[in-house]
């Protein structure tokens, strides 16, 4: 008898791993609340072994534009240093799930429900994918149950039109981050990071009224992107995980960020979340051996955790 399966979750860590696990082996149900979530999001980038993970799918995005140039700047603009080699392949969100989803055999059940007790759910494994607020968590680790603020607050956006190659990259200094990055159709992505004394839920105009203040003295690109931000960026909190010691207890096990959601410094978070995804669905395909899985998987996701955490200071601490 095939093996039931549910994953609480159908963002990028829940559908890579529905489109990743044998159909032939495994009876699985992906319970999303907010199924609509997919159409939103701005970019991401994949780097490698997501793209290796992606291309075995049939699920890497076709737009997908390769992010090559760049610079690590000052606030104002002035260079530090420059980027060398290539850099991950820069897609939207909302097209790397539609990929995922379209990989996905049509044996997967799809919920529609919000899960508050993933110990009701009748399965022989949970998989929490549900994100920093995640309630499959505390199941695996209950000392870390609860998420971790910070007092970061980050505004993302795309905007149409090209960015001069002068200007892309990250910019750094003064108590807050930005970056301009070109993604395919000719558009660029655009983000800003500070601290913020202001709580969730966000009224989008509040975050951008802040931040055009507190960037005013930014560089041109940073300013303008600001500047031409509308209603459709998105404000959010940044919230981590705690350090967790194991991703798999009993039934349970937590991937991509709800077992370790890091801030966005080193760009790894849907990556991550990817390859956890993949390298479960593998172990399960085969062994089934989630010691030998949680073994590779939580030192070099947690070192990532913390890593992210450690550029943030330094980005914030440059004059």
């Amino acid at each position: 008898m095939p093996q039931r399966i549910a994953t609480v979750g159908g963002g990028i860590a829940g559908m890579t791993l529905a489109a990743s696990l044998d159909p032939r082996r495994f009876e699985v149900s992906v319970h999303e609340a907010q199924p609509e979530r997919a159409a939103v999001g701005s970019a991401l980038g994949l780097w490698g072994a997501a793209r290796r993970v992606l291309r075995r799918l049939d699920a890497l995005p076709e737009s997908g534009a390769r992010q090559t140039g760049g610079a690590l700047h000052r606030m104002d603009g002035r260079r530090l240093l420059a980027a060398h080699g290539p850099g991950p392949v820069m897609v939207d969100r909302p097209t790397l799930l539609a990929a995922l989803d379209a990989a996905v055999p049509a044996t997967v059940r799809r919920v529609t429900e919000e899960v508050t007790d993933p110990e009701s759910l009748d399965a022989d494994l949970v998989i929490g994918a549900d994100g920093v607020r995640s309630r499959v968590r505390g199941l695996v680790e209950p000392s870390a149950a609860e998420r971790v603020g910070t007092p970061y607050v980050a505004l993302r956006g795309i905007r149409s039109g090209t960015t001069r190659s002068a200007d892309i990259g990250e910019y750094w200094g003064g108590g807050l981050l930005a970056g301009l990055v070109p993604i395919a159709g000719d558009r660029t992505y655009w983000f800003t990071t500070h601290r913020s004394e202001l709580t969730e839920p966000f009224e989008v105009q509040h975050v951008l009224d802040e931040a055009r203040e507190r960037f005013a003295g930014a560089a041109p690109g940073i300013r303008r992107a600001l500047a031409d931000a509308g209603p459709d960026t998105l404000a959010t909190a940044l919230w981590v995980a705690p350090p967790m010691r194991r991703y798999a207890h009993g039934r349970c096990v937590v991937i991509g960020d709800a077992a370790h959601a890091m801030l966005p410094n080193l760009g790894r978070g849907a990556c991550s979340a990817i390859v956890d995804a993949a390298t479960l669905a593998g172990t399960l395909n085969s062994d089934g051996d989630l010691r030998r899985w949680q073994a590779r998987r939580v030192p070099a996701t947690q070192a990532a955790r913390l890593g992210s955490a450690a550029v943030m200071r330094a980005a914030l601490a440059i004059p």
